[in-house]
């Protein structure tokens, strides 16, 4: 090699060792800047036992026990339930110091494939400083600060320590904070108890909380616990036999002894979305939340649905779901229970029969399509298919819009949908904030059957404000929140918005007192008190899966749900207008046991007029009455601007007479709510043949006294004037023609 070839290949060396220097000090300083950017605060590291403070309305702490974590110490553990989260969620635990390089490489060239940053490679010394120091937020410069305060964790702490600090802070679900917490919640023994297949259970938790819970997704926490099980013997942590011992055996979640905490779980789930915040940032950060919890009324709502669910279960030999939410009609959730697993603000059910009257009938009354007293024919149907039976196998015939709707008929309902149009009655569900789909557009909806359902909070808001006549307030638990330093960081705003006219809504409610008092929740009529309700029965292959009641007066609102989320299937005894209605009778009885309550009050525009009976019975026809018989009148309330109006039935007095040898057979309709007199006129002469009262139908009355007249007029008058056509007859003429049919053949014909 040449002397010149030689020079320069040293000055490229000697650029590339300068670069690598450079990038190397670079590094170096980069890497130190970051490092020294972030201080770990060990206080807060290892202050676990933050819980949130959780207050009713009257001050009391209602602080969940599961929040307020339990803390375990890592030595009293059995080696597989530290093994269980190793394997599963980091397998180089015990040799990395505090990040891991092959996993870090993988999830980022996941991440640039997809543009995404849907991997993390955490490990669990980076999950805890997530967990206790950091937000959940998704971005390379929290990641980063997540490895250098992990490596700075792992330098002033053992990985036994670390690993303790862990399984006392990772979140479990069920707002179980800590594993100690879990093991009580899920099965009701400590940590140190747990047997390898419910640490398996456990550990799968952790991916994704409430997608793995036994209580709510029973087969998809199995297949997450098998799947910890097979890391297990993978790594060589459990025998085979324990293995197949674990994949053949199911998961038995005990059922809590501990005081209720429906209220608080509900109250932190909605401070969490209020905050835009997750639980764990929320448990962390030692926030109060007070809420609008009664606590004298929770109490007595546990006991009512209690007695009245434990009774259930003890008759018909089945576990049963319940929830009941007592709200006050500005929204306040007063009292609320339930011993489903399920969380009320995503829980969504088929409403079934709660569904017609905001989907169906508040929209007709709103469109003047009809009133309270407005008949529907109550028939067989069937709409391309599409047969919907009533409740009793039964058609009623013509029914009125107000015992349809309390005797919840299913067949007034389709056809009342029909007419009105599938998007007025999405409108008005949108003006409730209730959202359904597309493919929910058809004559089902008026049965209350929805693709995706509708969640228990949207019925009480919906009913509370028909209850309001027109204002939405929607549901609220939560009072207020303030930060660890007492700051307030939310504070309800107590505001409504009309969505409806106070008319429509009167009228509205006027019906469902009628469901209180004589229809499907009449058990609520001994009440006394001004109420409204509505049952409903959602089913499925003909076996009862839901049972509502939501009843409310004019300041409360109260729903009661009954399922049973195990087999989704009711014993055929349980009806809606029995269980749950007669747990709402006890709640209103507690409600108003020392105080009385106030009717709705009618607004403007809304007035009782009479309307005709009979034109109603027969013509179907809503007029006001042509007449002062009080036994054929009935009284309604009508919108002003659509009351019944008088109706002119001049044309319809129409008049026939036939001979005979009998006489003159005069024929005509006539109305039971109306008097008619039946004239007769010979030379010039006018006398009162005959007065008709209460007849309805083809009237014939025979006038044998003619022959020995040469002409005769009839006409008919009715108590309003209205005047027939007149009829003249010659009765000779008729006894000739009759004589002349009778010749017989070859004799001579008799002429006039």
């Amino acid at each position: 090699m040449s002397k010149t070839k030689k020079s320069k290949l040293k000055k490229v060396l000697l650029i590339i060792s300068i670069f690598i220097i450079v990038l190397f000090l670079s590094c170096v300083a980069f890497v130190t800047i970051v490092y020294n950017k972030y201080d770990l605060d060990i206080n807060k590291l290892t202050s676990l036992n933050n819980g949130v403070r959780v207050y009713s309305a009257s001050g009391q702490d209602n602080t969940l026990y599961n929040t307020n974590r339990s803390i375990i110490t890592i030595d009293t553990l059995p080696e597989y339930v530290k093994n269980a989260f190793i394997d599963t969620e980091d397998k180089r635990f015990y040799s990395h110091n505090g990040y891991d390089i092959k996993r870090i490489i993988k999830a980022g060239f996941v991440n640039m494939t997809t543009n995404s940053k849907s991997q993390g490679a955490s490990t669990i010394s980076q999950q805890l400083i997530k967990n206790a120091l950091l937000s959940n937020e998704k971005t390379y410069s929290r990641k980063i600060k997540e490895i250098v305060l992990s490596i700075k964790m792992e330098k002033n702490f053992t990985k036994d320590e670390i690993l303790e600090m862990y399984l006392n802070t990772i979140y479990f679900g069920s707002n179980a904070y800590g594993i100690e917490n879990a093991s009580k919640v899920y099965f009701n023994k400590s940590a140190n108890d747990l047997t390898i297949n419910e640490a398996c259970c456990l550990a799968g938790l952790i991916k994704s909380p409430n997608t793995y819970s036994p209580k709510t997704n029973y087969e998809k926490s199995v297949n997450r616990k098998n799947l910890v099980a097979n890391a297990m013997y993978e790594a060589g942590h459990i025998t085979e036999e324990e293995y197949n011992e674990v994949v053949s055996s199911g998961i038995e979640v005990a059922e809590s002894n501990d005081y209720d905490h429906s209220f608080e779980e509900e109250a932190i789930y909605e401070a969490c979305r209020l905050l835009n915040i997750s639980e764990r940032e929320l448990i962390n950060k030692k926030y109060q939340i007070y809420t609008f919890k009664d606590d004298a009324l929770q109490q007595e709502v546990i006991k009512i649905n209690n007695e009245n669910i434990n009774s259930c279960e003890k008759t018909y030999d089945t576990p049963l779901d319940s929830v009941s939410v007592i709200a006050s009609n500005d929204g306040k959730v007063l009292a609320y229970y339930a011993n489903s697993y399920y969380n009320l603000h995503n829980m969504k059910r088929q409403p079934a029969s709660t569904f017609k009257p905001l989907a169906v009938y508040l929209p007709c009354i709103i469109h003047n399509i009809l009133t309270p007293a407005t008949t529907i024919l109550d028939e067989e149907i069937n709409y391309n298919g599409f047969s919907p039976k009533n409740a009793d196998n039964k058609y009623h015939g013509y029914v009125s819009v107000r015992d349809a709707v309390s005797q919840s008929l299913n067949i007034p309902a389709v056809k009342a949908l029909e007419y009105l149009g599938y998007q007025k009655s999405k409108s008005c569900l949108n003006d409730f904030c209730i959202d359904i789909e597309n493919s929910d557009l058809n004559l089902s909806l008026a049965l209350g059957s929805l693709k995706n359902g509708v969640s228990l909070l949207s019925l009480v808001s919906a009913y509370s404000t028909i209850a309001n006549l027109g204002n939405y307030y929607g549901v609220n638990f939560v009072d207020k929140i303030l930060d660890e330093n007492g700051k307030v960081i939310y504070s309800y705003q107590d505001s409504s918005e009309r969505v409806f006219d106070e008319k429509d809504c009167f009228l509205m409610t006027d019906m469902l007192k009628d469901t209180a008092k004589t229809g499907t929740a009449k058990r609520l009529n001994s009440l006394n008190m001004p109420v409204a309700s509505k049952t409903g029965t959602a089913s499925y292959n003909g076996n009862n899966t839901d049972l509502y009641n939501v009843s409310y007066t004019t300041e409360h609102t109260i729903l009661t749900w009954i399922a049973d989320l195990h087999d989704n299937t009711l014993p055929q005894q349980m009806h809606s207008s029995i269980e749950p209605t007669q747990i709402n009778k006890e709640i209103l009885q507690s409600l108003y046991a020392n105080k009385s309550v106030k009717d709705f009050k009618k607004p403007d525009g809304v007035e009782k007029y009479p309307y005709d009976l009979i034109e109603l019975e027969e013509n179907h026809i809503l007029s006001t009455p042509a007449h002062d018989l009080e036994r054929y009148i009935a009284y309604d309330y009508f919108k002003t601007d659509n009351a019944p109006t008088a109706i002119n039935f001049d044309q319809k007095l129409d008049m026939t007479i036939n001979l005979d040898k009998s006489g003159a057979i005069i024929n005509f309709k006539a109305r039971k709510n109306k008097t008619y007199n039946l004239y007769k006129i010979v030379n010039g002469n006018e006398t009162l043949l005959r007065t008709i009262k209460e007849e309805s139908g083809d009237v014939n009355i025979v006038d044998s006294n003619i022959f020995k007249d040469d002409q005769i007029e009839y006409y008919i008058l009715d108590n309003q004037n209205n005047r027939s056509n007149s009829i003249e007859i010659r009765p000779k003429d008729y006894i000739m023609n009759y004589l002349n049919s009778q010749i017989i053949s070859g004799k001579k014909k008799w002429y006039v």
